[in-house]
């Protein structure tokens, strides 16, 4: 029997059973399918506003700060700055009460959706509302979306102009040398933010079904994007227009026809991509197989998709490609190893909590996570060689003090090579908990792996 069999039939055992405490469940997942764990650092955020999930916002900024957007559903964006040498935490803004929105019975602007950047001395970013208000309130309520820039030197929070009336920013990119970000909104549309003129303007639609959670753009200014079923779009900044490519798409798995979960959704497009400067190609997961790409802009007449390897955690990757869970944004490059960290999870779709994934009754361990009664996403990492193509597997997450990670929104590396990363942990203090995740209390969390520490894997 092939390994990867054994670890599905372990995997099926595990799931069947009943782990009423989340420290079980991370020990008994680690001695079935014979993984190993890696320590990590932990910090917690504040307990006064119990933010409840994040996603893609985070951003090491040049003076060796962390910056950290989390959010609430039905509530409130709020963002924090880490300073890595102190090792401190300080809370800078909470967007509802810097717009005037908070008790005022409208809806809010709960998210910071998208990966920051940083030009001169300021971390810009585009907000967002999704599931921000109550039903009974009428969604015109909403002001609107803002761009928003961070003051690096003192740390205050200042609102920029209004992106548009209503559809925030999912993903986001800055041409640096021409001082424009790029937004793309929740309506399907492309968004451009001249930072001198405190001017956004709309380029037009670019998906018509479910909007990708990353792009970006290359050295010459260009934006990319992928939308279902593994199709990309270019906006030409030299053209000034947007393209549907038409030569090059994402190597996908086939989407089901099946009318109850047609699945013609984030899983058939890439779910997190980066552009490395070193090698003048983007890196990217697929988000439904976990497959690691490369796409080479240059080469080509629109360029080159070159597969990579499948890095999601390993009991899965010999197995039923749709029984993968879907992608996580915790995705860095490495600069000084010239290595790609990934954190994906070894059990269920992980949302934190906030989505019932059971569609039909087809998943019944989503169902399980969804209501409470199942168990936590389990967050796993692997390293992948961009020099020799190794994959590694280096392990379950679990900090000092023995907690587990329930899942990861974003990662990052700073300059010394250490590797960042924000989502859920397990939460022993009932001051930090927010929520909980297949029936086991979780808090939002930093967490650090170093690789180049003495202790190294476990």
């Amino acid at each position: 029997m092939k390994l990867a069999r054994v670890w599905t039939v372990l995997l099926a055992i595990w799931l069947c059973a009943w782990f009423p405490e989340p420290l079980r469940a991370g020990q008994a997942a680690g001695e079935k399918l014979k993984f190993g764990s890696v320590t990590i650092d932990h910090y917690n955020f504040s307990p006064v506003d119990k933010d409840a999930q994040m996603w893609s916002a985070i951003y090491i900024a040049s003076n060796n700060k962390i910056y950290i957007g989390l959010c609430t559903h039905g509530d409130a964006a709020t963002l924090y700055e880490f300073d890595i040498a102190t090792r401190s935490m300080r809370q800078l803004a909470n967007l509802t009460v810097l717009l005037d929105e908070r008790g005022r019975g409208i809806w809010t602007n709960g998210k910071i959706h998208v990966r920051m950047q940083e030009l001169d001395g300021y971390v810009y970013f585009g907000s967002f509302c999704e599931d921000n208000g109550p039903p009974a309130i009428d969604a015109n309520s909403y002001g609107g979306p803002y761009w928003f820039r961070v003051e690096m030197a003192s740390g205050k929070v200042e609102k920029l102009s209004r992106i548009n009336s209503f559809w925030g920013l999912l993903a986001q990119t800055m041409d640096k040398e021409r001082r424009i970000i790029y937004g793309l909104a929740e309506n399907g549309n492309l968004y451009r933010y001249f930072i001198d003129r405190d001017y956004t303007e709309d380029l037009g639609r670019v998906d018509s079904w479910d909007i990708c959670r990353t792009i970006f753009s290359d050295d010459r200014g260009n934006v990319y994007g992928s939308y279902p079923p593994g199709k990309l779009w270019k906006y030409d900044a030299a053209a000034d227009r947007i393209f549907d490519l038409q030569y090059v798409e994402l190597p996908i798995i086939n989407v089901s026809r099946t009318m109850a979960n047609p699945m013609l959704d984030r899983k058939a497009q890439w779910r997190y991509i980066e552009w490395d400067p070193v090698s003048r190609a983007a890196y990217g997961i697929v988000g439904g197989s976990n497959l690691l790409f490369r796409f080479d802009v240059n080469q080509g007449q629109e360029g080159t998709i070159t597969p990579l390897t499948t890095i999601c955690a390993p009991q899965y990757r010999d197995g039923d490609p749709f029984k993968i869970p879907h992608a996580t944004l915790a995705m860095t490059i490495s600069r000084r190893e010239r290595k790609i960290y990934y954190l994906p999870v070894i059990s269920g779709d992980f949302d934190y909590g906030a989505v019932v994934l059971d569609v039909a009754g087809s998943d019944k361990f989503a169902g399980r996570i969804a209501d409470g009664r199942g168990l936590p996403p389990l967050s796993f990492m692997v390293s992948y060689d961009m020099q020799s193509g190794e994959r590694k597997d280096i392990g379950m997450l679990r900090t000092a003090d023995g907690r587990f990670a329930y899942g990861m929104g974003g990662a990052e590396t700073d300059s010394e090579g250490r590797i960042w990363f924000v989502g859920a942990f397990e939460e022993p203090d009932s001051a930090y908990v927010v929520g909980r995740m297949g029936g086991n209390p979780y808090s939002m969390g930093l967490g650090c792996y170093d690789p180049f520490s003495a202790g190294g894997a476990k």
